[in-house]
């Protein structure tokens, strides 16, 4: 592990810091909580303490990390509530996401969404049971939608918001009773697409992302009574 961060490619130092850094805080190898030591990223990492600090700095700007009095920077822990106001922007980033795919997307691209998430592959994975499977497919509908809604600002902020709610370190789809009702979500969504009906999908998007919140929200109150 300690390799891992190790700088050896030849860009910008900050740049590559602080890529570093947000991957190993999104993989989970510096936990919510933790704290990042100047003194021991610079030996791990083999750069001086200049572009260490300013990856700090821009990872705090993205809500990564926090600053906290007689600790310095560490790695953030979401509250419940932070977590809340972080979904309900997820849903209001994602419906217009959807919205502009539905708007903008060629016929030939949104027939291919409509058969990749209207056939028979989905039921497969619910009667295998593959969560693994359920989450690459639920990534990839989320992934086509987002980087298709021709608005790159737009693709960027949902990504930042899907990088804070990783440090949730909770996924709403690895509730098996949520795996149905996701598909079935997606499937509505995808219904309202193929329709051009933009504010039906953008609706059912933003509902989408609020029924995941609901599932968060109960494991995240149970994880604080434990």
């Amino acid at each position: 592990m300690v390799n891992d961060l190790l700088i050896t490619e030849n860009i910008p130092a900050r740049d590559l810091v602080h890529r570093k850094l947000r991957e190993a805080i999104l993989s989970g190898q510096f936990e919510p909580g933790q704290r990042l030591l100047e003194r021991e990223l610079v030996e791990r990492m083999g750069v001086s303490r200049t572009p260490i600090r300013e990856a700090l700095c821009k990872l705090e700007q993205e809500g990564l990390v926090n600053t906290v009095p007689y600790k310095g920077p560490i790695v953030a822990v979401p509250t419940v509530e932070e977590a809340r106001q972080l979904y309900e922007v997820r849903a209001s980033l994602e419906g217009r996401a959807v919205a502009l795919f539905t708007e903008r997307s060629d016929d030939t691209t949104v027939e291919r969404l409509v058969r990749r998430h209207s056939g028979d592959e989905a039921g497969r994975l619910l009667e295998q049971r593959n969560a693994e499977g359920i989450l690459a497919a639920n990534n990839a509908f989320h992934a086509v939608v987002t980087s298709g809604c021709g608005n790159p600002l737009l693709q960027s902020m949902i990504q930042n918001m899907y990088n804070r709610i990783v440090l949730l370190r909770i996924d709403s789809l690895f509730h098996h009773g949520r795996h149905p009702r996701a598909i079935s979500e997606h499937r509505a969504i995808v219904r309202m697409i193929g329709r051009r009906n933009t504010e039906g999908a953008r609706r059912l998007a933003e509902q989408h992302v609020m029924s995941a919140w609901g599932e968060v929200h109960e494991h995240m109150i149970s994880r604080v009574g434990r």
